[in-house]
């Protein structure tokens, strides 16, 4: 089908910058902000991530009140990383990120020149990697690569499955800043350097087009990226500096597909291999679509493919997952996401995002968050079909300023994404364990992948977040 490319108004031009069904307890959301356009782009997406799914083009995001709180006082330490941070983008490539894609690569270099200019930051290094992560020794439309991008820094230059498109891929928003970065694993940008290159140097790395699987695996993409992938003589090694903040960013529209391969297990616990969720002839899965097999099980059931949440973030084991990478400093982890979550999060009383509310007491998700948005109904229910429409459950979100449709079950007529539990609660788990002297730390925020209004408050709250752990 044919590609509309929509003009995006919030990006200057270079020049420019030169120069200058079972819904009970239904709740209703309003928004101060909905009047935003609906002009929606990439009808491509209709097709699905992997032949199956139509999915949602989506785009950037609004704030979520994440409270900024004191830091936990942490000792002035001198050795590499020192008021510094190490930031982590992992990018969904999938089919419906086109325009997400687009807005991100135009408002990264504000969380930068956010960092090193309104936060006083030494220095910002910044790597990108992929949710592609390829499935195992089955092929299916777009998963093609066995290990696809291989959690390898800068994929736009090391990724093997974007190899695949390199003929293909999107230019960066300003290629004139892209040379010198093209490809080094990872950049290193200091306040010293100018504020065009510090603006527009990340989208080098961060412009990874689409095309790439659509069974996204986020969280072990950056698990692998910051531990295995980072071995001496891997293209990631010395990524990750000793006094650094570790900054982990997530920007997908879909939930965390993280599948149990046993050979990577970390040996805690025990490991059932999942890896034949990828076939699709299996009829061990809860659904005969391979997308849906991601959302419609009991989290912890026999259907539930992937690993569990205590590998990427542990409380009871901080020297497991992401906060095994500073030993000694929980604080010095923080994760955000720009996902499938509502255009409007519930809140507590002190202005950070209810979880409670958000995702539900119970452990099996069924009671999570369910209302009417002014897009139309949103859920972020586990395995909470869409009465009309079977081929995806309830979107946790819906393009902003766009109208519903009852009957609406592609792209073309809304945008969505799919309600990213997984991702959510890695977030609550850094936002809320007792792990900073005794006290929530305060590290992880999500925002909504589905706003359209163009805002880059999201980008400076996780900014601040981040510049609260910097070591001085």
């Amino acid at each position: 089908m044919r590609h509309h490319r929509r003009r995006l108004p919030w990006i200057m031009s270079v020049s420019a910058l030169l120069a200058t069904g079972c819904w009970n307890n239904i709740v209703t959301l309003a928004r101060e902000d909905s009047g935003a356009s609906t002009g929606l782009t990439d009808a491509a997406t209709n097709a699905g991530d992997v032949g199956v799914i139509p999915r949602a083009d989506v785009s950037m995001t609004t704030p979520v009140d994440v409270p900024i709180t004191t830091p936990v006082d942490v000792p002035v330490t001198t050795g590499e990383g020192v008021g510094s941070v190490d930031l982590l983008i992992v990018m969904d490539t999938s089919n419906s990120m086109r325009d997400a894609q687009t807005q991100f690569a135009g408002q990264v270099g504000g969380l930068v020149n956010t960092l090193l200019d309104t936060m006083q930051l030494r220095d910002v290094r910044v790597g990108v990697v992929t949710t592609d992560l390829g499935t195992g020794t089955y092929v299916i439309p777009s998963c093609g690569v066995r290990d696809g991008d291989a959690a390898r820094l800068n994929p736009r230059v090391n990724g093997p499955s974007i190899a695949t498109r390199t003929g293909i891929l999107p230019e960066p928003p300003a290629p004139i800043f892209c040379p010198s970065v093209a490809s080094t694993p990872y950049m290193s940008l200091r306040a010293s350097d100018n504020a065009m290159f510090r603006y527009w140097a990340p989208s080098c790395h961060a412009s990874v087009g689409t095309g790439g699987c659509g069974l996204e695996q986020p969280l072990e993409s950056a698990l692998r990226a910051l531990t295995s992938a980072s071995s001496p003589m891997s293209v990631n090694a010395g990524f990750v500096r000793p006094n650094a903040v570790l900054a982990v960013l997530m920007v997908t529209d879909e939930d965390d597909g993280s599948v149990r391969e046993c050979a990577n297990h970390d040996g805690v616990g025990s490991c059932t291999e999942a890896s034949t969720v990828w076939d699709a002839s299996s009829t061990a899965w809860s659904s005969p679509d391979l997308n849906l097999r991601f959302y419609n099980y009991e989290p912890g059931g026999a259907q539930d493919p992937t690993w569990p949440l205590d590998r990427y973030v542990d409380p009871a084991r901080p020297a497991r997952g992401l906060l095994a990478l500073k030993p000694g400093h929980p604080e010095r982890v923080v994760f955000g996401a720009i996902t499938g979550v509502p255009l409007v999060l519930p809140t507590r009383a002190d202005g950070g995002t209810d979880w409670r509310t958000l995702l539900g007491a119970n452990p099996n998700g069924r009671d999570g968050l369910q209302a009417m948005s002014a897009e139309g109904p949103v859920s972020m229910r586990q395995a909470t079909p869409d009465p009309n429409c079977a081929i995806r459950v309830m979107p946790a979100c819906r393009a902003s300023g766009t109208t519903y449709d009852p009957m609406a079950c592609d792209t073309t007529r809304q945008y969505y994404a799919w309600p990213a539990r997984r991702i959510a609660e890695v977030a609550r788990r850094f936002d809320e364990a007792p792990l900073c002297a005794g006290a929530a730390c305060g590290n992880g925020m999500v925002t909504s992948i589905c706003d359209r209004t163009n805002s880059g408050a999201p980008l400076e709250r996780f900014a601040a977040m981040i510049a609260r752990r910097v070591v001085r």
